[in-house]
């Protein structure tokens, strides 16, 4: 046995020695022009090597090269496409006694990669595969032939070549650098260093992985760091990862990422992967900071990508916001499908501080992606969300005042803003595919609020389509439906609706902060457009609004109060002024607006209330918001309801009312002159209590011819 061993010694004795021999001997720097001349036959390019090359003895058989520089063709920014400022490679001299080439850790030094693309298209990565010389005889094209043509024939060396193993210590890449150009897109990306270590490369070992880097992307700067442990397999998609742990910062014109972070606790297929993230940052005026986990599944085909228990919070603060501080969380469930390249997202929970929405959703993916929703709230309140909710203000108590006083006719406070001809820009619509519903339990908006709301609409390719919008309203309902083109400019809409039931003066009063009128009201709208600028919404609007209204009031007018002041004139007497609210009581109004030029018109008003009917016509400006009605009050006679027996004295009295002034200032007065010179009975009464005057002022007199026609004249002045 100690015979063997010292034959075994000598032999690795024997081996050093030779290989010492072979070092001391040969100057690898001799090699330089052969390596540089055999470079540019396979290239076409220099190689340029001004450094040493030299050789390494023990503890392994290493070789180190200095200065090595591979060039660029003429007319590209940099001299060099790769230059090195040292690399350094070992091999083990004892396994080689064991056919095993285990090589050392490779070190690069210094590297430095430039790419660039011409504005003709041209690269210098063109032809670094060098070109194939025209075959000259059969046995030239076998030699050209590379040794991984599926013609050749593997090599029949009976020797142990394919018993050998080989190892690699790692890669140790110090220092190094890159830019890529591309002068056709005038885009450029940068690494200015890069540190990259990797250990043994072995399969079936957990090999460390560690890195850093600096570089920027056209303006955006960026840093990164990372580490984890690589499972090298032979088969490259059953390699794994575990402990990965990334970070990051990035920057540009107009965002600010402070920190990223990510860490996973494996990555493999079929397996899943615990993954945990965070990211704080600035984009414009919006600071957030944001993290979440997600569970993420990849199978071996990678067709299918799921990523469940999706867990993400975000903090927001900035000016813009309609609160200082905002939180926003979304949490779910999500699938991608890689062949059919759609994603489907389920159980879905997301939130906007008190605003919260669940159901499902999917995106298709395509040249416009394809977005379909099933989602839910079981309240939405606008107003509390944007800090608008205020409580309506009571409306001031309207008491009786003389006609005439001018009461409603005060000019409003300030002065009117113009109203905007700016189109709204509905161009991101024409990129949208959408589609869905949305269910709401309550909904508040501008103090208006509605319930049990249920709509369905769809946006494709800038056509907007609303074919379900129900809800319940003030003790009614609400259905509509519509339609936006935004295709064409200005845009074209179309609405339909129709509200039923509703209690018209909690209504007015969230709405406008005006109680104006009251009662169960029914609203018919058909209308149409073009243009939803302020200006174009109210000139282009064309169709009808019918309103049928039942047992309700009209608050700021007192047509019973109107009657008296009627009756107190034809006797020559002022109406005694009584404290009392100033409203209409009525059981049913109806009328039918026709919208169109930027006026509301309408001749068909009518209403019935006890003691009266009333009759109305006129119309509304739109832009001025201005009111130019007629109303003719017909007493029909009855004692009962409002007004008493002070009406019953004017049956068959039509009377006029003039209502002007504006929307937010109304007027109305009663047409004296009107009153006189339309109604035959209030005439004949006038002209005998008339003649009864005449009688009592001339006595005997009276009967004189002559005095009677100087009173028909005086008669006949009065009325017309």
């Amino acid at each position: 046995m100690k015979k063997l061993l010292y034959i075994l010694l000598g032999l690795v004795l024997l081996v050093v020695v030779a290989i010492g021999v072979l070092v001391a001997v040969i100057n690898p720097n001799d090699f330089k022009p052969l390596i540089a001349d055999e470079v540019k036959k396979a290239t076409g390019r220099e190689l340029v090597i001004d450094g040493d090359i030299s050789w390494r003895f023990w503890p392994s058989l290493g070789l180190s090269v200095e200065k090595l520089a591979f060039k660029n063709p003429q007319g590209f920014a940099e001299p060099d496409m790769l230059k090195l400022d040292r690399a350094d490679m070992s091999v083990a001299v004892m396994p080689l006694m064991s056919d095993t080439l285990d090589i050392g850790v490779v070190s690069l030094y210094g590297a430095h990669v430039f790419i660039q693309t011409l504005p003709n298209g041209k690269s210098n990565l063109d032809g670094l595969a060098g070109e194939e010389q025209p075959a000259q005889n059969g046995s030239d094209t076998a030699a050209n032939e590379p040794a991984s043509s599926p013609s050749s024939e593997p090599a029949k060396d009976s020797g142990t070549a394919n018993a050998w193993t080989i190892a690699i210590g790692g890669l140790d890449l110090v220092d190094a650098s890159a830019v890529v150009r591309d002068d056709q897109t005038h885009a450029v990306s940068e690494i200015s260093k890069l540190n990259l270590n990797i250990g043994k490369l072995a399969t079936g070992l957990w090999v460390p992985v560690e890195f850093n880097v600096v570089g920027k992307q056209n303006a955006m700067a960026f840093t990164a760091k990372g580490s984890t442990e690589a499972l090298l397999e032979k088969v490259l998609m059953d390699s794994q990862l575990r402990q990965l742990s990334l970070s990051a910062t990035l920057q540009d014109t107009s965002m600010k990422l402070d920190s990223i972070s990510l860490t996973a606790d494996q990555v493999a297929l079929a397996i899943p992967a615990a993954i945990e993230f965070s990211a704080k940052g600035q984009a414009n005026d919006l600071v957030f900071d944001t993290s979440g986990k997600v569970s993420v599944t990849v199978d071996k085909d990678i067709d299918i990508i799921r990523a469940s228990g999706i867990n993400i919070t975000t903090t927001l603060n900035g000016k813009s916001l309609p609160r200082p501080e905002m939180k926003v969380g979304l949490k779910g469930d999500a699938v991608f499908d890689n062949k059919a390249q759609k994603l489907t997202l389920s159980q879905l929970v997301a939130n906007l501080d008190e605003l919260v929405v669940d159901g499902n959703a999917s995106v298709a993916l395509a040249d416009i992606p394809a977005v379909r929703f099933d989602l839910r709230s079981p309240k939405i309140d606008v107003d509390a969300f944007l800090g608008n909710q205020q409580a309506a203000k009571p409306a001031e108590s309207k008491t009786s005042a003389p006609a005439g006083s001018g009461s409603g006719e005060q000019s409003p406070a300030g002065q009117k803003a113009p109203l905007s001809d700016v189109e709204p820009d509905l161009s991101a619509l024409k990129g949208l595919d959408v589609a869905g519903k949305i269910t709401i339990g309550q909904f508040v908006a501008n103090n208006v609020k509605v319930s049990d709301v249920v709509t369905t609409f769809a946006v494709n390719r800038g056509k907007v389509n609303l074919s379900q919008f129900d809800a319940k309203l003030y003790g009614g309902t609400v259905a509509a439906q519509g339609s936006l083109d935004a295709t064409v400019t200005p845009a074209r809409y179309r609405v339909t609706k129709g509200i039923k039931n509703v209690d018209v003066q909690p209504l007015l009063m969230d709405a406008a902060n005006q109680d104006i009128l009251s009662g169960r009201g029914n609203i018919d709208v058909n209308v149409n457009g073009a243009g939803l600028s302020e200006k174009r919404l109210r000139t282009g609007i064309t169709g009808t609004v019918a309103i049928n209204f039942e047992d309700g009031s009209i608050d700021g007018i007192n047509i019973p109060e109107m009657i008296r002041e009627a009756k107190a004139a034809l006797k020559g007497q002022r109406a005694e002024y009584v404290e009392e609210t100033r409203k209409t009581d009525f059981s049913g109004l109806t009328a039918t607006f026709n919208l169109g030029n930027g006026i509301a018109s309408t001749r068909n008003m009518k209403m019935e209330a006890p003691a009266l009917r009333i009759r109305s016509e006129g119309q509304t400006n739109l832009i001025k918001e201005s009111l130019d009605f007629e109303v003719f009050v017909s007493v029909v006679g009855t004692s009962k309801g409002q007004g008493g027996k002070d009406v019953d004295e004017l049956k068959d009295v039509t009377i006029p009312v003039k209502i002007g002034g504006t929307w937010q200032a109304p007027s109305y007065n009663l047409d004296v002159k009107a009153l006189l010179t339309s109604n035959k009975v209030l005439e004949d009464k006038v002209r005998k209590e008339a003649e009864r005057g005449l009688e009592k002022l001339l006595g005997d007199k009276a009967g004189d011819d002559k005095v009677k026609q100087a009173a028909d004249k005086l008669l006949k002045g009065l009325f017309n």
